[in-house]
């Protein structure tokens, strides 16, 4: 659990106004903070929770890579009662991981973990909707690269790693600041959070139809990490009709929660807070 020094900075930095555009406001990456590659070895053998409370200090020590920094506007629209709106909500162009632009890692990790990364940085994870406007979006549509269970461990860190490698074979020399999807199911925010403590939501890795293979389900606790999980982060601030306002305001309204949610309007659906 979160020590108490740790729980304050926190709540001050989620409550903290935010820069808008919204930004990941993480701290400076040190000139010596390591690699994916220099990680690699360090995570392997660990346990779940231990592989966690590391990266943890990874992130909370800036060792993200600079592009993941800047976020990528999607815009999305509906008429709710006859009235067209507007809104833009901002992502990080790519899943979350851990090293330099040049040797990174994405790596998959609980909602635990997430969310006080997330909370953090004044962020939040997206709903399916907002999963498939992202996937609209992307420039770089990927196919789906899955491995068999019945041939991979799915839940090593040695085919996280390689499908890590796999996804950068597909990206070719595509620039890191494109939107990237279809490499991932993300792990999503849901009105199914509240009613089912200990499961994860996860939607999406769409196929070049832009269908998902993967529909809105919470057939997994939280032990289970493979490696087609991703974490993506969008900005709590968005706007909507040109005025600032939250992804959290948006989702619980009414009426104008169809912008971002298909599962109606809902204002519990945060995942538990973990960390070191």
């Amino acid at each position: 659990m979160l020590r108490a020094s740790a729980l304050v900075l926190l709540s001050a930095c989620a409550t903290a106004p935010a820069p808008f555009p919204p930004r990941l406001e993480l701290p400076p990456r040190a000139a010596n903070a390591r690699t994916g590659s220099q990680l690699r070895p360090l995570l392997a053998g660990l346990s779940l929770a231990a592989r966690e409370q590391l990266l943890w200090h990874e992130f909370a020590a800036g060792n993200v890579p600079t592009f993941l920094r800047t976020l990528v506007p999607i815009v999305v629209q509906a008429t709710v009662q006859g009235v067209p709106h507007t809104a833009t909500f901002w992502c990080t162009p790519d899943y979350v991981g851990v090293g330099a632009d040049a040797a990174w890692f994405r790596l998959p990790m609980t909602p635990p973990l997430a969310p006080p990364h997330a909370a953090r940085h004044a962020s939040v994870q997206p709903t399916a909707r907002m999963v498939d406007r992202i996937w609209a979006a992307a420039p770089l549509q990927l196919a789906p690269f899955p491995y068999s269970p019945a041939t991979y461990d799915i839940l090593s860190l040695d085919l996280f790693h390689q499908h890590h490698l796999q996804i950068e074979t597909q990206r070719g020399g595509a620039p890191q600041s494109l939107l990237v999807a279809g490499i991932k199911k993300d792990v999503v925010a849901s009105a199914r959070i509240a009613s089912w403590p200990g499961r994860v939501c996860i939607y999406g890795w769409h196929q070049q139809s832009g269908v998902p293979i993967q529909p809105l389900s919470k057939v997994h606790t939280f032990g289970h990490v493979d490696y087609s999980h991703g974490i993506r982060l969008v900005a709590r601030t968005m706007e909507l009709d040109g005025a600032p306002t939250t992804v959290d305001a948006v989702l619980a309204d009414p009426q104008l929660h169809v912008l971002l949610s298909g599962e109606g309007a809902f204002a519990s659906w945060r995942y538990p807070v973990g960390g070191a």
